[in-house]
């Protein structure tokens, strides 16, 4: 099925196996300069709200240790000097282990050394307003792009950053993921990038702070110094180690331990006991809070009195930042305990806690955990000693309710964080909440679906609730969210029946399939398909369709891994049992023959090269799909276009180019005809069914139109190329290929060489992003481009670019490379040819020949016929040329040399 996705000139995507849809949409995120300096804060705004100093943009605490992380980045940064391309990398951990403070201190090191840094943040509620401006990426030694809370994008939206920051720049663009877990939205994302992009992502995982339970005390003391200091506290205080330091391993986080020297702190000044127990660290600075709105409200600062600050900052907590109308719109969904104007209460809450940007409100606690414990103990069901608001529970339900609200994604993604490390949260109000609204999960996208999938106490009966949404819809944008739902299902197998068990593989096998991870695929489809089988076996008749389909889906990704006989054996099991099916049903399963048929031919004809035996099912497949459309017209074009483009392949392997062309003809109208409904303008099918009218139209003689075709095809596809190069850089080389070999067949010499021009610049692209397995290629493709050029009389440039693809390809023959040996004599003996024949320095000749000889005495005796054929063809094509150019005495002696297989005299032209 082809899926759409909308993007703009700024940034482009395209959707596996699907077509490309471009509008002139704003992009989906903003480049801002980062890290800006360290923000100030007075002792008197310290002392009043303790927490503003945990957060990371203060940097109370300077950075320290790290060092391997910091070097493990470092080293990331110089293999990709100066190479012109991007690099992405994951840093994953909990909650407050430190992976702002590492991505700014090396943002920082890394500036201080000539590098720009940004940080890329979503596109704001508000889609007005100009983007900020920023320097020219890539401008300087190169461009670090920091995305944190990664996990809570969407993934076409980090798909497009990337995209964007891929395009050929003079220095290498690293873009630095930060979140949480490397779960299912990781891999999903690593698969695409890795598929769609000429990239490796890499993951590190953010260890804890501190390795050595003996190495807490001395962090502690100093984190102790630093908030003392930043409190104005006595200079006589000393540090008061909580009794646990050296036994809880809540102490190796490096915020757990800062939050534990500030309570120290605290109490120190106030003569009172900080807690000892790490978990009571956020109720005992969160009381400090709600003294500071206290004292605000008896000095008249504030009308709202601290119940109902609290109850405001919980809805806060939940929507995160909003615009004015959306804050003000959740303070009226989930009325808080207060005949105060939501408007009044917004200033109110504005005088605690200041928003981030001019245009925000409700700004909620930070950092991230204190804001989550918050929401767990301000929600009743706990045993701290915090009081609990009976209101919160109530006010969940208004907040969270069907229907999509500005703020239902970050809110649900919010609570089921804050669930994993407070069950009372997610056993009595999340997974209650869900069971009866699990369609609030579609509206709050797949960042919140992954998390619940991550909670302990979620129940089977939920997560099928949900796959089952899901599955009926199945949005673009909850790829991730569906995936880590079917994961879950099939981790917990052994606690369903085998149908369900099947079933629950077979979808997890197509989805991820679908996300490119086909090796996956394979394994998932295949353990679906023998349960199916083994159902059948035992009677389970009902099972056949559920077979049949999962048996089409795994010959899919079969051919996708080139395992392509296995994939043809699983398609005609397929059929076979779709036949079966559409005897007694044909209106049901008979355009599911028809599309297994298709596959069968297209294993046949396209993987296999077996094309004469693709003719009988793709003929079959073809004919159903008309008597199915004559009774429902215009609902099978997608798969008819399929099926008559696998015909014309089969009939053109056969010899019937007239059924080929006609095949290959009505295909491409369908392709444009969807095209244009769907309003696309470019998309690898209708490329595919150019390509394949053009080979229709060339072996029929009509050269000019197959021409026009080809051209068109391989216009299409150097657009995909340009959007997800990894991706289609091999469709539109597979294209420029074929037109190079039409246009030398009809000797249009002027037009090899940009075609040749063109096979090199994508050969040394991928190079020049790191992929050295590509340098033969680009050898290759270098030397084609010489023959080319000389054949256009472009002799200067011709003898230039053969010696460059002498070079290119020299390193793997002097490693004894018996394949590059053999192109180093073929590529050597073509630069002297192109000297002779255009008469260019013709001193440089012999040098070429005698190296040319000397590398083919070292040859093996006995090679195989190919290898042998290609040397004595560059020889013998040298020694013609120097005949013809009157230098017959330089001929005899380089035959003879060559026939005696001895170098060691020199050739003297």
């Amino acid at each position: 099925m082809a899926q759409y996705a909308s993007a703009s000139d700024f940034a482009r995507i395209v959707q596996a196996g699907g077509d490309v849809v471009l509008h002139g949409e704003r992009a989906p995120y903003e480049l801002r300069m980062w890290p800006s300096a360290s923000q100030t804060l007075s002792a008197e705004e310290a002392c009043a709200q303790p927490s503003r100093l945990l957060r990371a943009g203060h940097e109370i605490v300077g950075f320290v240790g790290r060092e391997t992380e910091l070097d493990t980045l470092r080293s990331w940064r110089d293999s990709c000097r100066g190479r012109p391309h991007a690099a992405l990398r994951l840093i994953h951990g909990p909650g407050g282990q430190g992976k702002t403070r590492l991505a700014a201190q090396a943002a920082r090191i890394w500036r201080q050394e000539g590098w720009s840094v940004f940080r890329a943040v979503p596109q704001p509620y508000s889609s007005t307003g100009p983007v900020p401006e920023i320097a020219p990426v890539g401008t300087t030694s190169g461009a670090l792009i920091v995305v944190d809370y990664a996990q809570e994008w969407d993934t076409d939206d980090l798909l497009r950053l990337i995209h964007d920051m891929s395009s050929p720049v003079a220095a290498p663009v690293l873009i630095l993921l930060l979140a949480r877990s490397a779960g299912t939205w990781w891999q999903l994302l690593e698969s695409r990038v890795t598929r769609n992009f000429d990239m490796a992502p890499e993951a590190l995982r953010l260890e804890p702070l501190v390795s050595r339970p003996s190495d807490r005390a001395p962090l502690f003391s100093e984190a102790f110094r630093h908030f003392a200091a930043a409190l104005e506290a006595p200079a006589a205080l000393l540090p008061r180690p909580p009794s646990g330091l050296q036994d809880h391993s809540a102490y190796d986080q490096a915020l757990t331990l800062h939050m534990s020297a500030l309570a120290s702190v605290l109490a120190a000044v106030q003569d009172s006991t900080a807690p000892d127990d790490p978990d009571k660290l956020s109720a005992y600075l969160l009381a400090r809070e709600r003294d500071h709105w206290a004292r605000l409200h008896e000095r008249g600062l504030l009308k709202a009195d601290p119940n109902t600050m609290s109850q405001v900052m919980y809805i806060a907590a939940l929507t995160g930042p909003s615009s004015y109308a959306d804050g003000t719109a959740a303070l009226r969904a989930a009325p808080v305990e207060s005949w105060e104007h939501p408007g009044r209460l917004i200033k109110d809450h504005a005088v605690c806690y200041a928003p981030s940007r001019a245009d925000s409100v409700l700004e909620p606690l930070y950092p991230d955990r204190l804001n989550e414990d918050f929401l767990a103990l301000m929600t009743p069901g706990h045993d701290c000693a915090f009081p609990a608001d009976p209101w919160s529970a109530q006010a969940l339900g208004l907040l969270l309710k069907p229907g999509g609200t500005p703020w239902t994604r970050t809110a649900l993604t919010t609570l089921a964080e804050t669930a994993k490390r407070w069950p009372h949260v997610a056993r009595e109000h999340l997974i209650p909440l869900l069971r009866e609204h699990p369609e609030i999960c579609l509206e709050a996208g797949s960042a919140a679906i992954v998390a619940l999938t991550e909670l302990h106490d979620l129940d089977g009966v939920l997560v099928l609730d949900l796959y089952e949404l899901l599955a009926q819809r199945r949005p673009v944008d909850l790829n991730a969210g569906y995936v880590a739902l079917l994961t879950w299902l099939s981790n917990k197998a052994h606690l369903f029946p085998d149908g369900q068990r099947a079933l629950v593989n077979a979808a997890l096998g197509a989805a991820l399939g679908e996300n490119g991870r086909c090796a996956e695929a394979v394994d998932h489809g295949a353990a679906a398909v023998a349960l199916l089988r083994r159902l059948m076996a035992d009677g389970a008749e009902d099972c056949r369709t559920h077979l049949a389909g999962a048996l089409s889906n795994l010959s899919e990704h079969l051919s996708l891994t080139r395992a392509n006989q296995a994939a043809l054996d699983v398609a005609r099991e397929a059929v076979s049992h779709y036949r079966s099916l559409a005897r007694h049903a044909p209106g049901e399963f008979g355009l599911r023959l028809a599309v297994a048929l298709s596959n069968v031919g297209n294993c046949l004809a396209v993987h296999l090269d077996r094309g004469s035996e693709a003719l009988a099912p793709a003929d079959e497949a073809v004919r159903i799909l008309r008597d199915l459309d004559e009774t429902d017209p215009n609902t099978h074009t997608e798969a008819l276009a399929t099926a008559l483009a696998t015909l014309s392949r089969a009939a053109a392997a056969w010899g019937n180019d007239t059924l080929a062309l006609d095949a290959a003809e009505e295909s491409l109208n369908l392709r444009r005809r969807l095209a244009e409904a769907h309003g696309a303008v470019c998309s690898p099918v209708l490329a595919n069914a150019l390509d394949t009218l053009g080979r229709a139209l060339w072996r029929t003689g009509r050269t000019d139109e197959a021409l026009a075709s080809l051209e068109e095809s391989a216009a299409i596809a150097r657009k995909l190329a340009s959007i997800v190069p990894d991706r289609f850089e091999p469709l539109l080389k597979g294209r420029l290929h074929y037109l190079f070999a039409r246009y030398r067949e009809l000797r249009h010499r002027k037009k090899l060489v940009p075609i040749a021009e063109e096979l090199v610049a994508l050969d040394q692209r991928r190079v020049d992003r790191g992929r050295q397995e590509y340098r033969p290629a680009l050898a290759i493709a270098t030397y084609t481009l010489a023959v080319a050029r000389g054949g256009a009389e472009q002799w200067d440039e011709a003898c230039s670019t053969a010696d460059l693809a002498a070079d290119l390809i020299r390193p793997r023959a002097t490693l004894g490379v018996v394949a590059a040996e053999v192109a180093l004599v073929r590529f050597l003996c073509g630069a002297a040819l192109i000297r002779v024949e255009g008469r260019r320095n013709p001193g440089g000749v012999p040098d070429r020949i005698n190296e040319a000889l000397a590398v083919y005495s070292r040859l093996p005796v006995i090679l195989p016929a190919y290898l042998r054929r290609e040397c004595l063809d560059a020889f013998e094509v040298l020694e013609e040329s120097l005949e013809a150019a009157g230098d017959r005495g330089s001929a005899l002696e380089l035959r003879g040399r060559r026939m005696r297989r001895t170098p060691n005299d020199q050739v003297n032209l």
